[in-house]
């Protein structure tokens, strides 16, 4: 199994807890096992973190960026378009805001779902969403994975599984 890393999961790191001024262990071991081969993101997530300007996005381009791997495979724009009819079918469950964010282009989202599907399910996406079926007004990740049997977590239950020590 291979950990897919979110945007969320980045972010919200470098900008609380694992800040780049103190939590340079962490950051160190993030590296250390994608080196490893346990864990990866996407060119989707470091597109969204290269919106900002910050700590968070020099390390991802000098450190980190031969671990956010490619979308622009066939497969995974197959899954993308399975997905993206899947969204357009939940207009009975989620508002037509929520399925029209959910489907934005440059939405990381269901490009980690997609991905995960087109690997065989091999990839845990790692997020701090929660599930949520009475949420309306946002597609959270880990409803998509309990619907397509996707394998998700978060920072905390990665960095256990992972043997992660401060």
């Amino acid at each position: 199994m291979i950990y897919l890393i979110d945007s969320n999961t980045f972010m919200t790191a470098a900008r609380t807890f694992y800040s780049f001024d103190y939590g340079t262990k962490f950051w160190n071991f993030i590296e250390l096992q994608a080196k490893n081969n346990s864990l990866v993101s996407i060119d989707k997530v470091l597109k969204e973190i290269n919106k900002g300007d910050d700590a968070l996005k020099n390390w991802a381009n000098e450190e980190f960026l031969n671990y956010f791997l490619t979308t622009k495979e066939e497969s995974i724009i197959l899954k993308y378009a399975e997905l993206m009819q899947w969204a357009e079918n939940q207009d009975n469950h989620y508002t037509r805001n929520a399925i029209d964010e959910f489907m934005q282009e440059d939405n990381a989202d269901p490009w980690l779902i997609a991905y995960s599907l087109a690997k065989n399910r091999n990839y845990t996406i790692v997020t701090f969403e929660k599930v949520n079926q009475n949420k309306k007004n946002k597609i959270p990740i880990p409803n998509v994975c309990d619907y397509y049997k996707i394998n998700y977590c978060d920072l905390f239950e990665m960095l256990r599984n992972l043997n992660f020590r401060l």
